[in-house]
């Protein structure tokens, strides 16, 4: 363990809006690494994630900071930009490691790809490794397949099979309801060329097949792709029941739906995460209108603990809250808790802290399946709502615990 003595007070990050946390003096700094992409096609992500781990980090200071092995320690969080690639992941990861002899590293915040590659780097250096967003379920396998390799890495979100299960169980509930109609029981994809995309048609497509459904076509593309008209050429000929995408670069959600809506494509659309970002509905307009969308962990408008967060959040750090900073302040804050409960940064015990959590935050209350690192998932402890966008807003549909609206077929 690296305790630094005598380091004075520093300022945290500027917050995008010039906002700066600073900390009181301390006699220790405890210092985490962050791995995420603060460039590239899923940067405003990024940029939210480094924004809530900041102000959860802040808010940790303020108090007096975090006592390690009997000595009161300040935050320090150093990030590193991934662009989203692998390879500048792992640069950046060996500098972290190495240059910088953080304590603890995170990453990546949004990326699966990078993820898994800095899974191969980190277990050599003998830290503690916790991962943001990325759902890929290859992140739990690895775990599982080498649990004494990979005993002190634990993710933050859950598996892709929980999308999965929320995209089939919501069309089925849909036809079952009379919602929709599905006569040629066929479904089509277009996804982002990543280990998030394509984990994610992994398991959902199998769920439609073992219930007499089609796959039409599946297309990938890379990543921040934004000219659809070939895909969507081959779509009218297929005419789907279903089609769902997959991308984190919100540019590619908003292409694809002003060009669907532009062919005047019927299919049921169901997305996956690019509509979480504000900025989605910005650029989208009117053509969002009637999509179909999980996860919506965040729903300031209609549910009262997340107003009061997003409120919050735009206090502490002069930025609108939204649901990558509520995914970012969970994540950071369990961090620092389980931190504050193991009383050490040694790996083996922090993570015997992670297998005991049982820590409630604004999406979720984050507990552990300790076979996989992964958090549990359901109405008790991480739920995986479908929303749809209603005359520009976002209401839950599925299931019926958390919805806050109706289906409305398109008109």
């Amino acid at each position: 363990m690296k305790l630094k003595s005598g380091i004075p007070g520093f300022a945290l990050a500027a917050m995008l809006a010039g906002a700066a946390f600073v900390g009181a003096a301390s006699a220790a700094e405890l210092t985490i690494g962050v791995i995420g992409p603060l460039s590239g096609p899923a940067a405003n992500s990024g940029i939210s994630m480094r924004q809530a781990y900041e102000a959860a980090a802040a808010q940790v200071n303020k108090d007096g900071g975090i006592e390690i092995d009997g000595e009161k320690s300040e935050i320090k969080l150093i990030f590193e930009d991934s662009a989203s690639r692998p390879e500048m992941g792992v640069s950046a990861a060996q500098k972290l490691l190495t240059r910088d002899n953080v304590d603890i590293l995170v990453g990546d915040t949004i990326s699966s790809s990078v993820t898994l590659a800095l899974m191969e780097v980190a277990p050599s250096f003998g830290k503690f490794m916790m991962s943001g967003q990325p759902v890929s379920i290859e992140i739990a396998k690895k775990i599982k397949s080498d649990p004494e390799r990979f005993g002190n890495f634990w993710k933050s979100s859950f598996n892709s099979d929980a999308y999965a299960n929320t995209l089939f169980s919501t069309v089925q509930d849909l036809i079952e309801k009379g919602a929709v109609e599905a006569d040629n029981k066929k479904v089509a994809f277009i996804v982002e060329d990543t280990d998030y995309g394509k984990s994610n048609v992994e398991y959902t497509q199998p769920l439609f097949e073992e219930a007499g459904w089609s796959v039409s076509s599946s297309e990938t593309v890379p990543l921040g792709h934004a000219d659809f008209y070939p895909q969507l050429s081959k779509l009218r000929g297929d005419e789907p029941d279903v089609l769902i995408s997959i991308f984190t670069s919100v540019n590619s959600g908003i292409a694809l739906v002003k060009q669907m809506k532009e062919q005047g494509l019927k299919s049921l659309h169901l997305a996956v995460y690019y509509p979480i970002r504000p900025e989605f509905l910005e650029g989208a307009g009117d053509a969002a209108n009637g999509l179909l969308w999980t996860p919506l962990f965040f729903d300031p408008v209609n549910n009262p603990k997340h107003k009061e967060f997003a409120e919050m959040f735009k206090e502490l750090s002069g930025v609108d809250g939204n649901g990558d900073h509520a995914q970012g302040y969970c994540q950071m804050t369990m961090l620092l808790d389980n931190i504050k409960n193991a009383g050490t940064i040694e790996p083996a015990k922090l993570s015997e802290a992670f297998g005991m959590t049982d820590f409630e935050c604004v999406i979720a209350r984050l507990a552990y399946d300790t076979e996989t690192h992964t958090p549990k998932i359901g109405p008790d402890y991480f739920p995986v709502p479908m929303a749809q966008i209603q005359d520009g807003v976002s209401f839950a549909i599925w299931p019926s615990t958390t919805a806050t609206s109706e289906f409305k077929a398109a008109e």
